[in-house]
């Protein structure tokens, strides 16, 4: 209708009219291209703060497993010390060698320490988090994560070491009654039946001393287990600082 007003002008030569057409055209053209640009960013926004919401659920969970590590950690290094201080002490355990060999192989124990991160990799190939203050507090928490998760990328040697030592008629009962594994939390109980005889403890706690590797190797892994709490805590307060600062930004995201 209108293309058909501005040909009947142009016919006639009337020139203001053609003018005023022509300007409500371009009005026109200019306010859609607006209107869609809006909704566009609306809807980029929306999907913005969906995934921040995401993200921040990640993130909370990312606390609750490294809370879990650290309390796994912490009960590795205390088995490591224990055992550095029997095999420093050079007494025989006498009949009373499983605890000795259950605290060897707790003091085994290894874990990859791995988050999702994956909401966060697709909001970066989208350009998001456009906040830098989200972007910086994220950065910060893979860094610190990278940290902790890189030198816990494969077992220490002390685990294979001790744990050829170990003679199999002992792993089945470890695994059954000293080792619980519940809702991706390992726990490893101190207070377990004996699974072996007190001769077969007996010689597997001598053959473990008598290794010329175990006792370096232990006290490396037991040295590194006891200072993970330190990592674990900063990485903890590191991911709690980020949820405040999305906690902000979804506060603010209409």
């Amino acid at each position: 209708m209108l293309f058909r007003r501005i040909a009947q002008h142009v016919k006639d030569l009337n020139w203001t009219a053609i003018a005023i057409d022509f300007v409500i055209v371009v009005v026109g053209v200019f306010l859609g291209i607006q209107l869609g640009n809006w909704n566009e960013s609306r809807a980029e926004a929306a999907r913005e703060g969906r995934l921040l919401a995401e993200l921040r659920i990640e993130l909370a969970e990312s606390v609750e497993q490294v809370a879990i590590k650290r309390r796994a950690f912490d009960q590795v290094a205390q088995s490591g010390a224990r055992s550095v201080a029997f095999l420093d002490t050079g007494a025989e355990c006498g009949e009373d060698c499983w605890p000795r060999l259950v605290d060897f192989f707790h003091a085994s124990q290894w874990q990859q320490h791995i988050v999702a991160r994956s909401t966060y990799d697709e909001m970066r190939r989208n350009g998001w988090p456009r906040s830098r203050e989200v972007l910086s507090a994220m950065e910060d928490y893979l860094r610190q994560y990278d940290q902790i998760a890189s030198p816990l990328e494969r077992p220490p040697r002390y685990r294979s070491l001790v744990r050829g030592l170990i003679p199999l008629a002992a792993h089945e009962p470890y695994w059954t009654d000293c080792f619980e594994l519940s809702d991706g939390e390992e726990t490893y109980l101190a207070d377990c039946p004996a699974g072996v005889s007190p001769e077969v403890a007996s010689a597997a706690v001598s053959a473990i001393r008598a290794h010329p590797d175990v006792h370096p190797a232990l006290t490396e892994w037991a040295g590194f287990s006891a200072g993970m709490h330190i990592g674990f805590d900063g990485l903890i307060a590191t991911t709690e600082r980020a949820i405040a600062v999305i906690d902000a930004e979804i506060r603010g995201t209409p």
